[in-house]
């Protein structure tokens, strides 16, 4: 907690405490008694005292997570091989009153229904990652009533419809403010088909590799762009950019590749081997039909047969730039954004909670990501002793070891070293070499 003293020291009191209580809450009660009342009989705390800490105390959340991305951009190395990866995650809720709720569509359910959504953003390399930023989605209807944003929280500034790719770019700019360094920035297929969203990153001169729907339309030559000028009946003139060539789906173009237009290219390590697919690069041109110039970029196509499945991707990584290996594996790592999601809400208890509040959203979220950068701090750090070391392993040994009931910390180390022997011995049936702890680059 001494990184965070700051964030939790106010003028006429210091908040460490229940900060503290708060974080062995969450690693203390199980998925489904993630909230107050259940937390504190975990760590005795009074209900009234942390329901004031999450709700109604100013400490600031935002100051949390800049604490969060920096230990995490440092914890996991190399930045150039960290990707900045963007996504959302929405919680389905029965009432009207908590901020942000509204009938919108939820991803993790697939199909509308009341929920509240957020948008993240994680750091991640190889098969670590942590969750480093966030903003919640005030849908318009929100941003329409002031005094039903009032009554939630919501600070005056804060009431205003944003896209959840305008919060992206918010997020993207913050972390770039207070010094967070990554190689490129992923984003599912929502973010990716966002001419506006690809617009802003390429302004920033953001490098990124984002996943697009199959009848996403590019242009497979360079398209000459036409200058034509018109006077409209009141005499003023306009600028017309037209081009001879037609825009192509990429589902089409994929249709028309052959076999020998793939290549067989290793993904990442999974635990049932290595996970493997067929790789197809090629250079495209966007054109947003407001410009003199069109722009280059490379479309990839990811092709599985365990499972079938086929993926689009579009990077403004020049095929010159990237191998189709390196880009297949910048790709591939938006796996571990999922994974950090299923961590969170499983181990940590991302979206239990029981607040209403826009201050205390932000407080519950700030909280959650502390304690994954902690136990990702305790991955790293004994990653050569206990490799297959989880968020599950780690909460369960902080259980044993301040609780005075139940398995003590020896008998949880035990039930860890053959839980892990077993994940060992399964795992090394599908590496004949045993190199599966090997880290892929070295590190």
């Amino acid at each position: 907690m001494l990184e965070y003293q700051a964030t939790f020291k106010l003028k006429t009191v210091n908040l460490r405490d229940k900060a503290k209580d708060y974080l062995l809450g969450l690693f203390g009660t199980e998925r489904g008694n993630r909230n107050i009342e259940r937390m504190n009989e975990k760590v005795g705390g009074n209900y009234q005292s942390q329901q004031h800490f999450i709700t109604n105390s100013p400490w600031s959340a935002v100051d949390a997570m800049k604490i969060v991305a920096k230990k995490t951009n440092k914890l996991l190395g190399s930045v150039k091989e960290q990707g900045l990866m963007i996504d959302e995650s929405s919680n389905k809720k029965s009432g009207m009153d908590s901020v942000g709720v509204s009938r919108q569509h939820n991803g993790n359910l697939g199909k509308i229904e009341n929920s509240q959504t957020g948008v993240y953003a994680a750091l991640v390399r190889e098969e670590k990652a942590g969750l480093v930023n966030s903003r919640l989605f005030l849908p318009e209807v929100w941003a329409k009533d002031a005094d039903r944003c009032k009554a939630a929280g919501v600070p005056k500034e804060a009431i205003v419809y944003k896209t959840k790719p305008q919060s992206a770019v918010d997020m993207i700019d913050e972390l770039d403010q207070d010094g967070i360094q990554y190689g490129w920035i992923g984003a599912d297929g929502f973010y990716g088909v966002s001419s506006e969203f690809r617009h802003e990153l390429d302004k920033r001169n953001k490098k990124y590799i984002l996943d697009i729907h199959r009848n996403q339309h590019f242009y497979f030559e360079k398209p000459v762009i036409e200058i034509k000028h018109k006077t409209n009946k009141e005499g003023e003139q306009r600028i017309l950019y037209k081009t001879k060539i037609k825009a192509e789906s990429i589902e089409k173009y994929q249709k028309e590749l052959s076999e020998t237009d793939y290549q067989k290219t290793y993904i990442r390590k999974g635990t049932k081997g290595w996970i493997v697919a067929d790789i197809h690069a090629v250079s495209i041109w966007t054109w947003d039909k407001q410009s003199e110039e069109a722009s280059e970029k490379t479309l990839i196509i990811s092709k599985k047969k365990e499972p079938n499945e086929l993926k689009y991707a579009i990077s403004n990584f020049l095929l010159q730039e990237k191998t189709i290996s390196e880009l297949a594996l910048m790709h591939g790592q938006r796996h571990w954004i999922e994974r950090a999601f299923r961590d969170e809400k499983n181990e940590l208890g991302l979206a239990e909670y029981q607040i209403r509040q826009y201050n205390a959203w932000y407080h519950h979220q700030a909280l959650v990501m502390m304690a994954m950068v902690f136990v990702l701090e305790k991955r790293i750090k004994l990653k050569n002793e206990l490799p297959l070391l989880s968020t599950n392993d780690v909460r369960l040994s902080l259980i044993a070891l301040l609780s005075k009931q139940g398995v003590t910390i020896s008998q949880e180390i035990t039930n860890m070293t053959v839980r892990h022997n077993q994940r060992r011995n399964d795992i090394n049936r599908y590496y004949p070499d045993n190199d599966y702890f090997e880290s892929e680059n070295g590190s």
